[in-house]
This record gives C-alpha cells, sequence and structure tokens, in this order.
C-alpha cells in the first residue's frame, strides 16, 4: 500500500560524501554497493543515488562507489529482498511493504485507519524507530534512514466516494502488501494480483482501472497517464526506508560508514517537509490537467471506518501482535 509502491520512493538521499581519509578497503571486499528501487531512472531518488555515487569516489579516492539498477529492474520488493539475504544485491529503497518482507509487523504502519496523518506518523515514529531499526538489524538489514511518499489516495477511471465503489472495478492489488489485500477483502474487492513492475502495462489494457498509490509515486510511474479520478480523501501516508546488507555494510570501512550515516540522518527532516510539498503540488497538478476530485459521501466515511478496523483486526496474530497493534494506535490517535 506505501503501498502502492513507489516508486518513487522519493526518500530524498540527494546528498554529497565529504572527503574521507581512507584510501585502503578491506583485503577482498567489493567495493561496488549494488543498489536497487523500483525508481524510475528519471527520478530524484536514482539522481539522488547517482550524487551519492559521486560523493563516494571523491571520498574514497575511487575506492567505493553505487552501481544503480533503477526503474524496477532487478525485479519487485520481495525478489531484491530476497537477493539481498543471497548476497546478489547489497542495499535497496522500498516502501513498507518491501521492509515488512524482513520484518513482518512493519506491516502495521499502513494498517487500515491506523496513521491518518503526517503529525500521527511523527508520534509513532518517535516511539518506535529505534525498536523497529534493532530488530531490521538483528535480521540481517542495516536500516540508513526512512522516507516518505506522500499520502495514500484512490485512483481510478471512475468516482470512488465508498470503498464499495471498487467492488464494481478491477483494483490493483499487490501480492506482497497484507494489508491492501486485507483491505480489499473486507471491502468484498476481487484484486488483480500484480506486481509493481506491471502495473502500467495492465492500466494500458485495461486489465487494472483503479489503484491505491500517492500522486507523486503515480505519476513518477507514469500510472495516471491512464486513469482520471482520484479521491480527496487520503488514507495515511507512505513509509519507506533506504537499507543494506549487514554483510556488505560490515566491509565497508569505518569512516565511510560514519559519514553516510550522518550525511543521511541530517537530511532526513528537511527532505520528508519537501517530498510532502512534492507530493501535494503532483496532486494540484493532477487537478489541473483534468483530473476529477472526488470527496468521499458520509456514507463512504462510516463505510470505510467499519471495513478499515475489520481489516486491520484480521491480520492480528498473523501479521503483527494485539499488543503492538493497539500501541501504535494509542501513539498514532488513530484506529477510527
Amino acid at each position: 500500500m506505501r503501498t502502492a509502491v513507489v516508486s518513487t520512493l522519493v526518500l530524498a538521499l540527494a546528498m554529497v560524501i565529504p572527503g574521507s581519509t581512507r584510501t585502503v578497503n578491506a583485503a577482498g571486499a567489493d567495493t561496488k554497493i549494488r543498489i536497487a528501487t523500483l525508481a524510475p531512472r528519471t527520478s530524484e531518488l536514482v539522481r539522488g543515488f547517482s550524487k551519492i555515487d559521486h560523493g563516494l569516489k571523491k571520498a574514497t579516492n575511487g575506492q567505493w562507489g553505487l552501481q544503480l539498477y533503477p526503474s524496477g529492474v532487478a525485479g519487485d520488493e520481495k525478489d531484491v529482498i530476497r537477493k539481498m539475504r543471497v548476497g546478489q544485491m547489497d542495499a535497496t529503497a522500498v516502501t513498507s511493504v518491501g521492509l515488512s518482507q524482513v520484518l513482518r509487523e512493519l506491516a502495521v504502519l499502513t494498517a487500515p485507519g491506523v496513521i491518518p496523518s503526517y503529525e500521527a506518523l511523527e508520534r509513532v515514529q518517535k516511539v518506535f524507530n529505534k525498536e523497529w531499526e534493532q530488530k531490521l538489524d538483528d535480521a540481517g538489514f542495516r536500516l540508513m534512514g526512512w522516507g516518505e511518499v506522500g499520502m495514500l489516495r484512490y485512483f481510478s477511471k471512475g468516482p470512488v466516494t465508498r470503498p464499495s465503489d471498487l467492488k464494481h472495478m478491477r483494483p490493483w492489488v499487490w501480492p506482497e502488501s497484507h494489508t491492501m489485500k486485507a483491505m480489499w477483502h473486507a471491502t468484498g474487492c476481487t484484486g488483480v494480483p500484480l506486481g509493481v513492475p506491471e502495473v502500467y502495462g495492465a492500466l494500458q489494457t485495461g486489465m487494472v482501472d483503479s489503484i491505491i498509490s500517492t500522486a507523486l509515486a503515480a505519476v513518477a510511474l507514469q500510472w495516471h497517464s491512464k486513469l482520471n479520478h482520484v479521491t480527496k480523501k487520503t488514507f495515511g501516508p507512505l513509509v519507506g526506508g533506504l537499507v543494506i546488507a549487514k554483510a556488505k555494510w560490515d566491509v565497508i570501512p569505518p569512516d565511510v560508514q560514519a559519514t553516510l550515516a550522518q550525511q543521511i540522518k541530517d537530511s532526513y527532516e528537511g527532505d520528508s517537509r519537501n517530498i510532502r510539498k512534492d507530493d501535494e503540488k503532483a496532486f494540484k497538478r493532477l487537478l489541473e490537467r483534468g483530473y476529477t476530485a472526488t470527496p468521499y459521501t458520509a456514507e463512504g466515511e462510516k463505510e470505510y471506518d467499519v471495513l478499515a478496523k475489520k481489516a486491520r483486526e484480521s491480520l492480528v496474530g498473523r501479521v503483527y501482535s494485539r499488543e503492538l497493534l493497539d500501541r501504535v494506535i494509542s501513539v498514532a490517535g488513530g484506529g477510527s
């Protein structure tokens, strides 16, 4: 659902790494960091990685750099996480759907109705991020930085004024998204299961006529060009992160590690604000170019609250614990 993709996963990491005194690598280390993302080659995220590559080479006298695999060429998020586990890929920028392939409970970040706003997300991050980062670390993945991709909305070829309108459409379902599948099941939709790289083609052929995504991601992936309606109502932020396999991280020289980690940390707050603004601008541009923004009816709001609760409750014990869901709802102030 995040989760959608994204795909444009604009986890703003466009910084240049300052100089490092390290010029010698660990003996026998592969000095290319292979990093994959669903984000298109022309996206801000990929341009940011290019800057990191330039900075790393400058900082290490050409000893270290990035090898980029953009536009989903390395597969969907599930595929890339699997490749990282077996040493075929080193790092990736993914949504919470990808992160939940490592730590299943992170699906709570897009559990329907739980984190409805950026303010709620910030409260949750303040309480839970360190805990989740440690659990990811224990699973063999070092989280270098959290990111956002904007606010989730429904995009479609007809108006969506309530969840049950989707029963008469052909909505996309991301097979790895626990929360998207739960919401579609609660709504009574028969979703079309596709990986993110397959969605554009399905929109072209009419196999799919509705998606959940952010305006920023939908535009970056060109999904917007095949649809014409979007909900005014938003369904919470799409969250993601940049992770690197610990096996790779451990062979990177300590001073290069420290420089990279600090730059990402320093850039996060401002970058998140910029991404939020860019997502809102992308939404407004869609309206200027002929999109119709449809509000939920009063009945639609009530229907959503009932179905969202049913969906998130269905995942208790299978994806996340009762204790975690209740804690996140309490901190976020969501759970309507």
